[in-house]
C-alpha cells in the first residue's frame, strides 16, 4: 500500500534516467547517507523535523562538507518530488528545500595565481598542464581529464570540451573504476577560445604530437595511458604545500579563481556563464554575483578622487 511504503522501498522502486557517473554518485548518497538515517521512515510520515535532523546529522556526525551536504539534500528532494508525482505523498517537507549557505569560495589571490603559473610553465608536463587548464580556462578536473589531443585546435584557437573522465564507485563494495562519458548538457559541451598565453603554453606542450595522437588523452603518461585524476589531486596538494597556499584551497578552487579573474577583468556574466559551462546565467550569478559586486565597488572607489 502507498501509505505504508518506506523511503528505502521507494528508492528501490523508482527509476532514474541519468548518466552512469551521476547514477553511481546518487546510489552512494542513498546507500551511505539517506537510507541509513531515513530509510525506515514511511514516506507519508517524513516531516520537517526529520529533514532538519538529517541535515544536522550530515553536518555534525558525518562532518561532511557544505557542498556535499547540499548535493545530498538536492538528491533527496528529487526522490521526494518523484514520490509526490506518483501520489505517495501530498507535499515535499519545506525543510527539505532549505539550501545550506556556504562560506565564500576559497580562491587564489592574483599574486598567488601568477607565481603558481610561472612555476608550472617552467616545468611543463602533463600534471602541470592539468592545473594550468583549470586555472586558465575554468575547466573542472573531470573535464580536463576528458580532453584528447584532438580537442585542442591551435589553428582556430579553440579548446573543445565534450567529455569528462571520472573515477566512480562500482557495484562491488569499496571498488572504483574510471569511465569517460559525454558531458550531459549542451551548455557544458562548449568551445573555449584560447587567449594567447594559454595557446602558447598548449603549443609548447603539444610540440611533439603528431596526427596519430589526436585520440590520445591530453593529460597522459608518455605511453599514452591517461593519468588518474587522483594523481593530479595529489600533485596539486604538494603544490599547495610548496607554495604555502591556504589549506582550504582545492583543485576546484582553480576554476573559481578563473571565474573571479574573469570578472575582475570585466568579462560580462553571460560570457562567463558560457565559458564555465553553467546551465544558466542565473546560476552563474548565484555563484559569483558577490565577486562582481565587490569588483564594481572597487571601481567606484577609484571615482573618489572626483569629489
Amino acid at each position: 500500500m502507498k501509505a505504508e511504503m518506506t523511503l528505502a522501498e521507494w528508492i528501490g522502486k523508482r527509476q532514474q534516467s541519468v548518466r552512469l557517473t551521476s547514477l553511481k554518485t546518487y546510489e552512494s548518497y542513498e546507500r551511505a547517507h539517506i537510507i541509513p538515517f531515513l530509510g525506515s521512515q514511511r514516506l507519508a510520515s517524513i516531516s520537517n523535523q526529520h529533514m532538519m535532523e538529517f541535515r544536522e546529522h550530515l553536518k555534525r556526525k558525518e562532518k561532511l562538507a557544505p557542498k556535499t551536504i547540499r548535493d545530498i539534500q538536492g538528491h533527496l528532494i528529487k526522490i521526494l518530488k518523484d514520490a509526490k508525482s506518483h501520489g505517495y505523498i501530498e507535499a515535499v517537507p519545506e525543510a527539505a528545500k532549505a539550501v545550506l549557505k556556504t562560506s565564500e569560495k576559497p580562491i587564489l589571490s592574483q599574486s598567488e595565481q601568477k607565481i603558481l603559473c610561472e612555476t608550472l610553465k617552467k616545468d611543463l608536463n602533463a600534471k602541470s598542464m592539468a592545473v594550468l587548464l583549470s586555472v586558465g580556462a575554468g575547466l573542472r578536473l573531470g573535464e580536463v581529464m576528458g580532453l584528447n589531443v584532438g580537442d585542442v585546435d591551435l589553428e582556430a584557437g579553440v579548446l573543445r570540451v565534450r567529455y569528462s573522465r571520472q573515477r566512480v564507485k562500482t557495484a562491488e563494495e569499496d571498488k572504483t573504476s574510471v569511465i569517460k562519458t559525454a558531458l550531459k548538457t549542451g551548455k557544458s559541451r562548449r568551445d573555449i577560445p584560447l587567449n594567447e598565453p594559454l595557446k602558447e603554453i598548449l603549443k609548447e606542450y603539444l610540440k611533439h604530437s603528431t596526427q596519430k595522437d589526436i585520440q590520445k588523452p591530453l593529460i597522459s603518461w608518455k605511453e599514452k595511458r591517461p593519468i588518474d585524476a587522483r594523481t593530479i589531486q595529489y600533485y596539486f596538494t604538494e603544490l599547495k604545500k610548496s607554495h604555502q597556499l591556504d589549506p582550504s584551497v582545492t583543485f576546484h578552487s582553480l576554476r573559481h579563481s578563473f571565474a573571479t579573474r574573469a570578472l575582475e577583468a570585466g568579462v560580462d556574466m553571460q560570457a562567463l556563464s558560457e565559458l564555465m559551462g553553467h546551465s544558466s546565467v542565473a546560476f552563474t550569478l548565484s555563484c559569483y554575483g558577490h565577486c562582481a559586486t565587490e569588483h564594481k565597488r572597487a571601481q567606484m572607489e577609484k571615482m573618489a578622487q572626483c569629489w
